[in-house]
């Protein structure tokens, strides 16, 4: 799995799920209410401001369209 976050502190991950959002959530010791589950479908985390070095070291930095594109390529979360 390959984590993706962007300057405004959003985080996702390829392959993108739900599913997949937790995992990844749980590896990078993030808790649950970081979850932004939305009606639009944009479903993300947030990350933390006591973690945004620790967890962004291993992402990948994109901006924030394609953090919007990676979630809108997979049908199972719109």
């Amino acid at each position: 799995m390959k984590y993706y976050c962007d300057n405004k502190r959003h985080l996702v991950c390829k392959p993108y799920s739900i599913e997949n959002l937790h995992k990844m959530a749980k590896k990078l010791k993030i808790k649950s209410w970081w979850f932004h589950k939305k009606k639009n479908g944009l479903n993300h985390y947030d990350i933390p401001k006591s973690k945004i070095k620790k967890i962004t070291t291993r992402c990948n930095l994109v901006n924030s369209r394609e953090i919007v594109n990676i979630i809108r390529k997979n049908e199972e979360c719109k």
